[in-house]
């Protein structure tokens, strides 16, 4: 599935709130990024997104529904409402619940949830948006058709803040693949990740495409290999273990160290998309190209754990492994927007009203620098955050000038005195002052 657009209305800050993600064509955006401070509901509208991909039956099991609605409003229900369509790639192989026979091109399905006042559980519908003519049950709800057969290539995936990887053998298992792939965003559940070995029959191709998508892209630095072994073989809790390692380049060695023992930025990273590429596998019934795989991908802080340099690759990495997944993600940090056209950043505000509105940036992060990034994306206006900061760079300026003028010499003097109570030495002596002669008089020779 690729979302094209969704409002949500009377959820938390979100009241009449619109998300385009179509590109200049028309066509799924596939790579937006949403940016705004804490409490401006960017997790609530990457769970919105989760709910009207999965149908209301299942929005009721993955969210908790009570602590949804806009407490300022009364007398107003909530409400999701959404737009999709799917990729051509997979097209000739999909099947769509009450077309006959199939279109010539991916349909488009309108989802909408709504909370009734009073209620506590959503109710929903959705149908299909250009094939009305073509459809043979009137009363179907096709995402809740597919969802109940498991129908492949209808696949959205969602990962919250909360992403470490299994020990071997230790994976639930996928009873119901949607809410397997979208627990996680609503703190419910583990990702399984790395578990795919245990329960996909060939442990070797999976690697494989492991290896591929973190070590042959460079994604995770000093990444060497990915060894994940299948049942079997086991005769120690030591081996058990290992039976899920990764190898990494230490100065001039080479250590083979168990998946759950690196660090929680190797861990979040391997976990989501190790779980993406295992979720497709298991989808598929088997292999499938990094390249071919359609889908929504919905990523909730993804510089989670991330030195900013692994940071700055990521989003071109992820744009050159997966070209026809959609991501919608969420950021904090700035190291993450130089892989994104304008287009692609959504940077989330509020009215006059405290009400979540999004916002396009007027320039491409692409071609800004770091400053001019946390300028024009973060609201941060000058290189220093602490007035401490402030003070040195001024003072640093105010000391090389020679024709200072009192006043500024006197400032000088302040900070100085400053920086000696807050325990900094600048280092530098200040440049002997050059008085300038009165008006009318001579310069010295």
């Amino acid at each position: 599935m690729y979302l094209l657009d969704i409002d949500i209305s009377g959820l938390k800050l979100l009241r009449d709130f619109r998300l385009s993600l179509r590109d200049a064509q028309g066509q799924p955006r596939m790579w937006t990024v949403l940016i705004g401070e804490n409490g401006l509901c960017k997790t609530s509208i990457l769970q919105a997104i989760a709910m009207a991909a999965s149908g209301y039956l299942r929005a009721n099991q993955l969210a908790d529904v009570p602590s949804l609605p806009d407490r300022r409003l009364t007398g107003r229900a909530m409400t999701i409402d959404a737009e999709f369509t799917f990729g051509a790639n997979q097209h000739t192989q999909r099947k769509y619940p009450g077309i006959h026979p199939r279109p010539e091109f991916p349909p488009v399905i309108y989802s909408n949830l709504w909370l009734s006042l009073g209620h506590s559980v959503f109710d929903g519908k959705s149908d299909y948006g250009d094939h009305r003519e073509s459809v043979n049950e009137p009363s179907l709800d096709p995402i809740e058709e597919a969802r109940a057969l498991n129908l492949p290539q209808w696949f959205v995936a969602g990962y919250g803040t909360t992403r470490l990887l299994p020990r071997p053998f230790a994976s639930d298992k996928v009873e119901d693949p949607i809410l397997s792939r979208l627990n996680s965003l609503f703190d419910r559940g583990r990702i399984i990740g790395t578990g795919f070995a245990d329960l996909l029959e060939d442990s070797l191709e999976f690697a494989q495409a492991l290896h591929q998508a973190l070590v042959s892209s460079q994604l995770l630095p000093r990444t060497t290999n990915v060894e994940l072994q299948g049942r079997g073989g086991t005769k120690t809790p030591s081996d058990l273990v290992a039976k899920h390692s990764f190898e990494l380049k230490v100065g001039t060695e080479t250590l083979k160290l168990p998946a759950t023992w690196l660090s929680q930025g190797y861990q979040s990273t391997i976990a989501w998309i190790a779980d993406i590429i295992g979720q497709m596998f298991w989808e598929n019934g088997g292999p499938i190209p990094l390249s071919e795989m359609e889908g929504l991908i919905l990523v909730d802080e993804i510089d989670l754990h991330l030195h900013p340099k692994w940071q700055l690759g990521l989003i071109p990495t992820l744009k050159r492994v997966f070209p026809k997944l959609q991501f919608v993600v969420t950021t904090h940090s700035p190291m993450i927007l130089p892989g994104l056209s304008r287009e692609e950043v959504v940077i989330l505000g509020t009215d006059d009203k405290g009400n979540v509105i999004p916002q396009e940036s007027s320039e491409s992060p692409a071609l800004l620098t770091g400053s001019e990034i946390y300028r024009t994306f973060f609201g941060i206006d000058r290189l220093h955050p602490s007035d401490l900061g402030k003070d040195l760079q001024r003072y640093s300026f105010l000391i090389a000038d020679p024709l200072r003028s009192d006043e500024e010499d006197k400032e000088m003097h302040d900070i100085s005195k400053r920086l000696a109570e807050a325990g900094v030495d600048p280092g530098w002596e200040p440049v002997p002052r050059i008085q300038e002669p009165p008006a009318g008089s001579e310069k010295p020779s």
